[in-house]
């Protein structure tokens, strides 16, 4: 199995070679293709096994780079799993042009407003802040068509259950949802 074969394009592929990724993992066999299809997804699988590529692969390839609008919006617990997904997601973007942007508390906000100001198209971040550009009016997500809550069931065990919700309301009607979690609590299902 190669990610070429998932459905993954051949510039994608050849980055992932080049960092020594030949062969995806199981939850990345069983997710990509899903995803490359835009059906929601809910995703079960423990740390360590690829769920960062899972998304970001067929979210980076499904961008349009000639439009100024943020098109994805991947919402983590914490800021440590935000920079680690936006390290893994410039990594890619650069094959094809997409800007990533991170965003979350206890990061400069004007130093941000500025980094909006270049038009990402996909924001990485957690929901205290995210929402907080939202509320100021200085971020739009209502053209978001890919939407990630990755460690979703960690999202909700730290109370952010209803910051979340505000976040989905206010991205594209039509979005693809993504929830990627170690475990599926009850709230997880509702949510989804």
């Amino acid at each position: 199995m190669s990610f070429l074969s998932l459905g993954i394009k051949q510039d994608i592929d050849i980055l992932m070679k080049q960092n020594g990724i030949v062969e995806p993992t199981p939850v990345q066999e069983m997710a990509i293709p899903v995803i490359l299809t835009g059906r929601d997804v809910l995703v079960q699988a423990q740390t360590g096994t690829g769920k960062t590529l899972a998304f970001l692969l067929p979210i980076m390839q499904n961008i349009k780079v000639g439009s100024p609008a943020v098109q994805g919006l991947i919402i983590t617990p914490t800021r440590e799993l935000a920079l680690q997904i936006t390290k893994v997601a410039e990594k890619i973007g650069k094959v094809n042009g997409v800007r990533v942007l991170t965003i979350y508390g206890g990061q400069d906000i004007e130093r941000q407003l500025k980094k909006l100001n270049a038009a990402p198209h996909i924001i990485i971040g957690t929901p205290g802040r995210i929402l907080d550009h939202l509320r100021r009016k200085t971020l739009e997500i209502s053209h978001v068509n890919k939407l990630v809550l990755d460690e979703a069931d960690q999202l909700l065990h730290m109370g952010f259950l209803d910051e979340v919700e505000e976040l989905i309301v206010n991205t594209a009607p039509d979005r693809q949802t993504m929830f990627f979690s170690a475990t599926i609590p009850a709230k997880i299902k509702a949510l989804s």
